[in-house]
C-alpha cells in the first residue's frame, strides 16, 4: 500500500526565519507547523536565506517537507528604499512579484492550499489572492482596529494623534479595496483579534487567533513568586512612543498610593525625555526607572518576577509582549483595544475607557497586584501544527478547526 499524498501548501511570507523578530519568527513557526502535515513551499525575501537554510540543514526531516524560494526586486529598486515608509510601496511591488512566482510554482506542483502569513495588514495587497483555483487562508491578519483617538489624545501626544488620523485616512480606501477583496477570495480568514474578525466576518469564514508563537513555559517547575517588602513592581516593555501608552502608565502609577508601586520601563524611543519629565512633574521620578533596550532574556526575567505588566497600548494588533508576560504568570493591565486583552488571556486586567481612564488603569493595577497570575502555554508554538492543519482542513472542506 502506498501512503496518501501529503497536502501541498504554498505560503507567502514577507518575513520568515528562525530569528528573534516577531514577524519573521511567526512566519517561520507557521511554516514549520504546516510542514508537520503538509509538503510546503515558502516564498520569502533573501535576507532570511542564511538562517532558514541553516535550520533546514540541521533538520533533514524538515528539509524534506519544507522548500523555500527567495525573491526580491532588482537592486535598482532596492536602492530606492531610504525611509521607513518606503517599506509599504516596496511591499506592494513584492506582493506582485510573489503572485508571478507562485503562479509558476503552482503550474509545477499543483497546490492544494495557499496561505498568506506575515505582514498580513488587512489594507495591503495579498499576492496569493490571484491564485484563483486554490483555497486561500488569509492570516493571521490584523489592522482593522479602531481606537477612540480623540478620547485618548492627551496620552497619544500630538505626534501619536496625528499618526492615528493619517492612518485612518490612508488605510480606509485600501482596506475596502484590497482587504475586502482578499477576504471575499479567502476560504478562511484568520483574524489577529476580535476587531478584525468583526470587520471581515460578513465576507468569509473567520476564526480569531493571534500570530504569537512563543517558546513553551516550564509549568511543572515554575518558581513560586514570593512577595517582597516595599513597593510592588510594574513593568512596561515596548517602544517609547505615544501609541504604546507609556504616558498613561506613568499617570496611573502616580494615582496609586504613595510608594505602593514602582514602574520599570524597558525600551527606548523618541518620547524618552518627555516621559522622564512627566514622571518628574508628577512627583514620582524616584518610582519610575528607564532601563532602555535590554537583552530579551532580561526582560523575560523581569516579567517573571514583576507584580504586573502595565501595558496600556492603544494600537497593537497582537502585542506578543503581553502574551509573553502572561505566559510567565505576570498579570497584564491593558486597555480594551486590539490584541493585548486576548494575548493576556487568563491574566488580563482590562481597564475601561469610560469615565476617568487613569483611575480605571490604576484600579486594575491594584487588582492585578492583589490577584497575581498563573503560568500557561496558550501561545506556545507547540499549538500550531494541529491548529494550522485544522485551518487547512476547514479551508478545503475536509473538516473544521
Amino acid at each position: 500500500m502506498t501512503s496518501p499524498r501529503r497536502r501541498r501548501v504554498v505560503i507567502g511570507a514577507y518575513a520568515c526565519g528562525p530569528l528573534e523578530e516577531p514577524e519573521a519568527g511567526a512566519g517561520w513557526a507557521h511554516a514549520v507547523a504546516a510542514a508537520a502535515t503538509s509538503d510546503v513551499w515558502v516564498v520569502t525575501r533573501r535576507r532570511f536565506a542564511e538562517s532558514v537554510e541553516a535550520a533546514r540543514r540541521a533538520d533533514p526531516e524538515l528539509a524534506r517537507h519544507l522548500t523555500v524560494t527567495y525573491i526580491d526586486l532588482s537592486d535598482r529598486v532596492m536602492a530606492l528604499r531610504r525611509h521607513d515608509w518606503d517599506m509599504y510601496w516596496y511591499y506592494l511591488l513584492w506582493q506582485r512579484q510573489l503572485a508571478r512566482t507562485v503562479r509558476g510554482l503552482h503550474a509545477q506542483h499543483h497546490f492544494d492550499v495557499a496561505h498568506h502569513v506575515t505582514f498580513a495588514n488587512d489594507w495591503l495587497l495579498c499576492g496569493l489572492a490571484g491564485l484563483e483555483d486554490v483555497p486561500l487562508v488569509w492570516g493571521p491578519v490584523g489592522g482593522a482596529s479602531d481606537i477612540p483617538y480623540w478620547r485618548l489624545r492627551q496620552w497619544l501626544g500630538l505626534k501619536g494623534l496625528r499618526t492615528e488620523i493619517v492612518r485612518d485616512l490612508v488605510t480606509t480606501l485600501p482596506r475596502a479595496v484590497w482587504g475586502e477583496s482578499a477576504a471575499k477570495r479567502a476560504s478562511l480568514v484568520v483574524a489577529q483579534n476580535a476587531d478584525v474578525a468583526r470587520r471581515f466576518a460578513r465576507f468569509a469564514d473567520t476564526v480569531v487567533e493571534p500570530n504569537a508563537a512563543l517558546e513553551p513555559v516550564d509549568l511543572a517547575n515554575a518558581p513560586r513568586r514570593v512577595r517582597a517588602e516595599g513597593p510592588r513592581t510594574a513593568v512596561f516593555a515596548g517602544r517609547l512612543i505615544g501609541l504604546k501608552g507609556v504616558r498613561l502608565a506613568i499617570d496611573a502609577v502616580a494615582r496609586t498610593p504613595a510608594q505602593a508601586w514602582r514602574l520599570v520601563v524597558y525600551g527606548d524611543g523618541p518620547d524618552r525625555e518627555l516621559l522622564i519629565e512627566r514622571a518628574r512633574r508628577l512627583g514620582i521620578a524616584d518610582r519610575v526607572e528607564f532601563r532602555g533596550h535590554r537583552p530579551r532574556t532580561e526582560v523575560l526575567s523581569a516579567f517573571a518576577s514583576a507584580d504586573a505588566m502595565l501595558f496600556p497600548s492603544m494600537h497593537d494588533q497582537a502585542g506578543w509582549v503581553a502574551g509573553e508576560a502572561s505566559s510567565l504568570g505576570c498579570p497584564v493591565v491593558c486597555l480594551p483595544l486590539g490584541g493585548p486583552p486576548l494575548l493576556a488571556g487568563p491574566n488580563a486586567f482590562v481597564a475601561s475607557l469610560d469615565g476617568d481612564i487613569v483611575a480605571n488603569v490604576a484600579e486594575q493595577l491594584e487588582r492585578a497586584g492583589e490577584a497575581g497570575g498563573t503560568r500557561h502555554n496558550r501561545w506556545s508554538h507547540d499549538r500550531l501544527p494541529d491548529l494550522v492543519d485544522g485551518w487547512y482542513r476547514r479551508a478545503t472542506g475536509a473538516g473544521s478547526s
